[in-house]
């Protein structure tokens, strides 16, 4: 798919819906319930990985228009709320098969390093130039590979226990209610 349609390709309008769905619920995840933002968190994370792996490869022409947007102190507001809504759950091990050993993770830190590299995909995406878009396009692509891909794939089996683990009776049907 070459670059123009890939802008303003279904993929990539799908990957801005759950993106800007995900970065809202960030923002706002002080006023969750903790139950409700795992419940949340288990849906939404596995529609980012799917969007996210979607994503075509493609050349940047003029990379002069990529930029970061989310400032450190954006990111550490996030990464207090987060890690605050999670407190009792915030650290977890699990095993990395790459490197072949039990690797500690912080949970709040994978969810807000999630949070930054979609943030500045929106924020790119939204300055509305071609140069802009191809390269939020690039750049959401290349995180994805390099970090919040990772990322997602070591949070979905640790939150499926926890959240499994609150429904001790296993019953799905009341994640609904």
């Amino acid at each position: 798919m070459d670059t123009e349609k890939l802008i303003d390709a279904q993929i990539t309008k799908d990957l801005l819906l759950v993106s800007n769905q995900y970065c809202t619920f960030i923002e706002k995840i002080h006023l969750f319930e903790y139950q409700d933002a795992l419940e949340y968190l288990i849906k939404i994370i596995p529609l980012l990985y799917i969007k996210g792996i979607l994503i075509p490869y493609l050349e940047v022409e003029d990379n002069a228009a990529y930029e970061r947007f989310l400032r450190e102190e954006d990111y550490e507001i996030n990464y207090l709320q987060i890690k605050d809504k999670f407190e009792k759950i915030n650290y977890f091990e699990a095993y990395d098969s790459l490197n072949n050993q039990l690797q500690t993770y912080d949970l709040a830190e994978l969810i807000t390093d999630i949070y930054q590299d979609i943030k500045d995909f929106i924020l790119l995406y939204q300055k509305n130039t071609f140069s802009a878009q191809e390269n939020a396009i690039w750049s959401v692509r290349k995180n994805f590979y390099e970090r919040w891909g990772k990322h997602i794939s070591c949070m979905i089996p640790y939150l499926h226990q926890i959240l499994f683990s609150i429904h001790s009776t296993y019953d799905i049907d009341s994640l609904d209610e």
